[in-house]
């Protein structure tokens, strides 16, 4: 199995989201969490982003509940990465 997640989830508001956020990442809403895993199997690899990793901890723990166990959080958040930027203008 590949390193690389299948899906990243940054789940911080739109408005955060668009002012930088990691390349390739989708912006979902809790709501709308479903969905946006719905092509992506329990074993697939699932990163979760959000502004420190707080808000993701908590959402690991509900993909965990519904059977994903290959989620991981990006220890710190959107304030710890130093990788590429991609900004919505």
């Amino acid at each position: 199995m590949s390193d690389k997640p299948k899906v990243i989830l940054d789940i911080r508001g739109e408005e955060e989201y668009i002012t930088g956020h990691i390349p390739g990442s989708k912006n979902i809403g809790l709501q709308e969490l479903s969905f946006a895993l719905g092509d992506v199997e329990p074993e697939d690899k699932i990163l979760l982003v959000c502004r420190t990793g707080k808000r993701a901890g908590q959402v690991k723990l509900l993909l965990e509940d519904e059977g994903f166990h290959n989620v991981e959080v990006l220890a710190g958040g959107m304030e710890a990465y130093k990788g590429e930027i991609a900004k919505e203008e």
